[in-house]
């Protein structure tokens, strides 16, 4: 009893300091809360209702800080207060978040982004046993509220009689979807897809397809709409899955716009890669709607010449582990219909490898050679992570739990390090920087401390993180027009962008000339891990390969340091570990949150972030610390020129981070002057005024030299490695050349996921190696149709 009243009193005082004016007591606050939740003398909570509102009702307020360290601890304490929270109180905190999703005066992804934690917390049915008494609580408590709220509308809370709200999943008028409301929806069905009722399965499909058929939703929105229905149908039943593809049918028969019909055809594929075994028998019907969705008008027959028989057959008995009898007589009758975008495709389907890395040269089709088989897929469904194991050698685990060797299983930060392959265990050449002497000069103060404020009157400090990436020149270009600096916060290796000191990438490039333009370089870990989650030898890791990678480029490091999701705590020895390595730790006082707003309308809401912290500032001339992205569009096309004009228009100065803590610029960085750091510097050279294809288009600005489809630009704008593309009509200025020999790219070694670092050709080498890691394409329509391809072959 003494016990309990002693937690008791505890937990009083902690709410109270929740309102506080110092941000920092706050948080604090908020991080003792969470210790005290996982104590066990806090399960009295399970019993006391009053006690379980008032805390729930804290951390609900404290979600509405301004301040986002404070918001990220209170999410954290949500999975703990789940455990301890009676069933009874369950269906009113979520009742209260998702009115909360509702508002038009605050961010609306903390909610939602809360109830993911909570719905994750939750107590779930495991498979092949009888749901337990906890799981068929909490799902009767999703079951009541949450779905309903998504789906909507519902009558409104308030109390005029007839008013409603919309549902979390129905269209906004100022706002648009919410791609934070389907991931709600993803989650509800990961964690209670089995209980699921066919009614709630319905209205949930109607919801997700509504967001699908529309032509505005835009990318982002569309592709978790994807990801949503994809997932629904694991847990349709047979008559719900006949009625759900003659309504697809109907669709494609009814003439929609482009648009459209490429999200029609999205939906195919991302079912059919997501449910094989359930969706296969369908796929019949469906493909001849795809195959047609697909052609072009007036396709020259040389476009698809590479498409010879014996070449295809070669070519798919390499992907494709068991080839179906009659597999070529289907590709005989659907490539009329694939026009130029799917021979793209097809070509795609040949030179990959099932598990998404470049395959052995393939011949040219008068070659005379035999294929040998491969090895087959994963097999489906094997799970990984915390509580069950290691994925067998070679296989990454995903960040959902499962073996696999495709992007989305294997790049980094998503994939779990701990429990198989990720890209992120690719490490960079050259000597370690670990033994390079890290003296503390300057004024500005090192860790273990943290620095969330600028100091200089006057002064703004843009910060860029998780770059570069495509976006990044044009950010650059801007930054010059403006004559602004900033500080770009760069990770090595994160998002399948490749290592960016790979020869033939144009992140090398892109760095160099941040450093020239007078810019500074921090860094932003490795591979975007979450500090305070991994071990210290991990940790150091993270640090001391970035590190590498920037010396092979530049010779030196930098000196400043953001962690990934602002993670770094005291209790984990992060902050510790970054104080012994030499790092100034420099979170931020303006979250821009532009990572959850990248469209054209939603950006605004980052736009009135920035200007209200501008124009509620007690001095005049007080200095502000800004977090953004320059992976996002909407943040280099949009934001930034906004923030620019808004700072200079205030009377403001945009400067670095040292800049604006009177650092001095010789501080910022640390040579390496040993004859092994020397030796490492690489010849990475690359023309950053071009961005490699990322997509398998080229022109302008986009050159093929470094892309995974292949060095070559074709006259008509693709990248490839055979004569088509590399001879007659071949781009010059957007790619490798050769009108005599076809450029043939060489197998990597998939031992350890590296790109290869060089490019075989019949008779001279190519001029690059390139990294051939699968990357996003901003025309998902060509990539949906291999799932579809590889069911209908077996």
């Amino acid at each position: 009893m003494a016990d309990r009243q002693t937690v008791q009193h505890t937990l009083n005082n902690l709410l109270h300091k929740l309102d506080d004016p110092d941000p920092d007591m706050r948080y604090m606050s908020l991080n003792d809360l969470l210790g005290l939740l996982d104590n066990p003398n806090s399960s009295y909570l399970a019993h006391d209702q009053l006690s379980a509102s008032k805390l729930a009702d804290g951390l609900l307020k404290a979600l509405d800080d301004q301040h986002g360290d404070v918001q990220n601890q209170a999410l954290k304490c949500l999975g703990p207060l789940v455990h301890r929270l009676p069933f009874e109180n369950l269906a009113s905190i979520l009742e209260k978040l998702t009115n909360l999703t509702a508002s038009q005066t605050i961010d609306t992804s903390v909610p939602n982004t809360a109830l993911r934690y909570i719905v994750t917390a939750l107590p779930r049915p495991q498979a092949g046993q009888t749901p337990s008494q906890e799981a068929t609580s909490a799902y009767s408590a999703v079951s009541r509220v949450l779905i309903p709220r998504l789906t909507g509308p519902i009558p409104s809370p308030s109390s005029r009689r007839g008013s409603v709200v919309k549902g979390m999943l129905e269209k906004d008028p100022s706002k648009g979807f919410s791609s934070d409301a389907i991931d709600v929806l993803i989650q509800v069905v990961t964690c209670f897809g089995p209980l699921l009722q066919e009614a709630e399965l319905s209205a949930l499909q109607n919801s997700v397809m509504s967001i699908v058929d529309n032509d505005t939703a835009g990318t982002v929105v569309t592709k978790r709409a994807l990801a949503a229905i994809s997932a629904l149908v694991l847990h349709f039943s047979d008559h719900q899955l006949n009625l759900f593809v003659k309504d697809l049918t109907n669709k494609f028969k009814s003439q929609p716009t482009t648009i459209h019909q490429r999200h029609l055809v999205a939906t195919v594929g991302s079912i059919a890669k997501s449910a094989p075994a359930k969706f296969g028998p369908y796929l019949p019907t469906l493909a001849p709607f795809v195959f047609s969705a697909l052609g072009e008008d007036a396709v020259a027959p040389s476009r698809c010449a590479c498409f010879d028989e014996e070449y295809l057959e070669a070519g798919l008995r390499i992907h494709f582990t068991s080839f179906r009898v009659g597999t070529m007589r289907m590709l005989n009758w659907a490539l009329p219909f694939w026009g130029l975008a799917a021979c793209t495709t097809a070509r795609n389907i040949i030179t990959l490898q099932s598990n998404h890395q470049v395959s052995p040269i393939l011949p040219h089709p008068q070659d005379d050679v035999s294929i040998q088989p491969l090895a087959g897929r994963a097999p489906a469904g094997l799970r990984c992570g915390s509580g069950v194991g290691k994925c067998p050698e070679k296989l990454c685990c995903s960040t959902a739990g499962y073996c696999g060797d495709s992007k989305d299983h294997c790049s980094s930060p998503d994939c779990q390090i701990d429990y198989g392959y990720c890209d992120a265990h690719m490490t960079p050449g050259g000597s370690s920087t670990e033994d390079i002497p890290r003296p503390l000069d300057g004024t500005a103060l090192y860790g273990p401390h943290i620095i969330r404020s600028c100091t200089v009157p006057g002064t703004v400090a843009l910060t860029f993180d998780d770059g570069p990436k495509e976006f990044t020149k044009d950010l650059l270009d801007l930054l010059d027009r403006y004559e602004a600096k900033a500080t770009f916060f760069i990770t090595g290796n994160n998002n399948a962008k490749g290592q960016i000191d790979s020869p033939g990438m144009p992140w090398a490039g892109l760095i160099r000339r941040m450093h020239e333009s007078g810019h500074q370089l921090a860094s932003h870990t490795w591979s975007h891990q979450d500090l305070s989650k991994i071990s210290r030898s991990q940790r150091r890791i993270q640090l001391l390969w970035n590190e590498a990678a920037l010396r092979n480029i530049l010779g030196f490091f930098p000196t400043y340091m953001r962690p990934p999701y602002s993670s770094c705590t005291a209790e984990s020895g992060c902050l510790a570990d970054m104080g012994e390595l030499g790092y100034h730790i420099i979170l931020y006082d303006i979250d821009t949150e532009d990572y959850k707003h990248d469209s054209p309308t939603e950006i605004q809401r980052s736009k009135d972030i920035f200007d209200s912290s501008l124009d509620a500032r007690t001095a005049f001339d007080r200095p502000w610390l800004v977090i953004a992205h320059d992976v996002h569009e909407q943040t280099v096309h949009n934001l930034t020129e906004h923030m620019l004009k808004k700072l200079i228009a205030e009377g403001f100065r945009p400067v670095t981070v040292g800049e604006c803590l009177g650092d001095s610029p010789k501080y910022w960085y640390r040579e390496d002057n040993t004859p092994d750091g020397r030796n490492s510097r690489k010849n990475v050279v690359q023309d950053s005024s071009k961005i490699v294809s990322f997509d398998g288009m080229c022109g302008g600005n986009v050159t093929c030299d470094g892309s995974r489809f292949g060095p070559c630009c074709s006259g008509t704008g693709f990248c490839g490695n055979l004569t088509t593309f590399c001879g007659e009509g071949c781009q010059n200025d957007n790619g490798i050349c050769d009108s005599k020999n076809d450029v043939v790219v060489a197998e990597e070694d998939h031992a350890d996921f590296r790109p290869s670092s060089k490019v075989i050709s019949k008779g001279k080498p190519a001029k690059s190696g390139a990294s051939r890691m699968l990357q996003p394409s901003r025309f998902p329509i060509e990539l949906a149709v291999l799932p579809l391809l590889a069911v209908l072959m077996g």
